[in-house]
């Protein structure tokens, strides 16, 4: 054999080998999961579009899933953060109400295992979760053991030992952005404890963080980077960020992403009615990079499937007794669907308008339908046991509303008797309109 071929083989061979381990291998036990569940990708462009790995867990609660993964990436399994990267063979035990149990073994399981501990949830970073606010600390104080706070984190990270420089890169900012939004936020946690009038309020939470000020200068000064799209900490200051730096010191495609963020977040309320559709149309031309153009467009892209007239896509729901039916059940009813959680708030503070209105119109016609997405059927037995409802009641892992691009609760939709979508992006019921499309649809 001669010299050049065995060359070649053996390039042919490392080219194979990184192929294959471009593979991310995962397996292992979700506790307290709905079977359906979603492995979320943390890259700027997947956070806009929403992108995620969808799968299934056994009857024991186990799984195994296999992946293509060109770059390291964040990626977020129920409350916890994981950080893989391709090749990655990592075995893991999970508790959705207990993440700081994690149990992480094999490759990649270092990175993993730090990032149990990050805060959640991020608003507020370290007034939450820590002993910060032990003792209720003044403003000196607590800006004293922020920095202690970061120090010790600081040498934690340091001293991983199978984590990648980019990684430290990445999570020694974060570190930094938490501390940041720490005592940006403590003013008004500060105001809100010491009961400061409401017209006075900022003005009050300005003057302490205006004691932080060179603290919060030293923890933004990287805030110029890209790379820190990759978190979510950073996205709670990159405002800050721009107002310090300035936008002409910015990556163009950090403030592209925020542009680009905030219309994807209006089309996610709002659906692409006329008002967005103008947003998109009047900004687009002033986005800087061709990438963030591109996503735009596809994101919006998306939504045309849930244009009035288009077929409802058909998913499983099961009932209060365990009965499961899909959508396409219930057709020959006009279906009112109120989408909520039994965690969400402005769901449980709109239940009670949209059960006024399913005593008021409910018939063999019309059929109202609360559809919870909670992770456990505990919660929401129990929540239904304490609250009487006229409104049908359904549940369905969130996965399975993927096609209706179901970003936020509450969510309101309205399914014609023959399956095709009135609005997908109904008013609240607190809004006259929505009870004026009601007596639209029964004349």
């Amino acid at each position: 054999m001669n010299k050049a071929l065995i060359i070649a083989l053996l390039c042919l061979g490392i080219v194979n080998s990184m192929a294959q381990n471009k593979t991310v291998q995962l397996k292992g036990e979700l506790r307290n999961f709905q079977s359906e569940v979603s492995l979320s990708k943390g890259t700027p462009e997947a956070q806009l579009l929403k992108e995620n790995i969808q799968f299934k867990t056994d009857e024991q609660n186990k799984f195994e899933l296999n992946f293509e993964l060109d770059e390291p990436a964040y990626f977020n399994l129920g409350r916890n953060t994981l950080y893989l990267s391709p090749g990655d063979n990592l075995e893991l035990s999970l508790d959705m109400d207990a993440p700081l149990d994690a149990v992480f073994s094999g490759t990649g399981a270092e990175a993993c295992d730090y990032l149990k501990e990050r805060p959640f949830p991020k608003a507020g970073s370290y007034l939450y979760g820590t002993d910060i606010m032990e003792g209720d600390p003044s403003a000196i104080e607590l800006g004293k053991r922020v920095a202690k706070h970061i120090k010790n984190k600081q040498e934690k990270l340091d001293a991983l030992n199978n984590v990648s420089a980019q990684f430290k890169k990445m999570e020694h900012g974060r570190i930094l952005f938490d501390g940041a939004n720490t005592l940006m936020s403590f003013g008004y946690r500060d105001a809100y404890a010491k009961k400061v009038p409401q017209e006075e309020m900022a003005q009050y939470a300005d003057s302490i963080t205006n004691l932080f000020q060179s603290d919060i200068t030293s923890y933004l000064a990287g805030g110029h980077d890209k790379d820190y799209l990759n978190i979510g900490a950073y996205l709670s200051v990159s405002s800050a960020c721009i107002k310090q730096l300035g936008e002409d010191k910015m990556d163009a495609e950090i403030l592209d992403f925020l542009k680009v963020q905030e219309l994807i977040y209006l089309l996610n309320r709002k659906g692409p009615i006329a008002d967005v559709l103008s947003q998109k149309n009047e900004q687009e031309p002033q986005l800087r990079t061709d990438k963030y153009k591109g996503i735009l467009n596809q994101a919006f892209g998306k939504y045309n499937k849930l244009i009035p007239g288009q077929k409802a896509q058909n998913f499983e729901m099961t009932s209060i007794d365990g009965k499961v039916i899909t959508l396409d059940d219930l057709k020959g009813k006009i279906l009112v669907i109120d989408v909520w959680a039994t965690w969400c708030g402005p769901c449980k503070a709109e239940s009670p308008h949209f059960e006024a209105l399913a005593d008021k119109y409910q018939s063999d016609k019309m059929e109202f339908i609360s559809l919870s997405i909670d992770s456990s059927e505990k919660p929401w037995k129990k929540y239904l046991a304490e609250h009487a409802k006229t409104s049908t009641q359904y549940i369905t892992p969130r996965p399975r509303l993927k096609a209706y691009e179901l970003m936020t609760v509450p969510r309101f939709m309205i399914i014609s008797d023959d399956g095709l979508i009135i609005d997908a992006f109904a008013p609240v019921p607190s809004d006259k309109a929505f009870e004026a499309m009601i007596q639209k649809l029964i004349q």
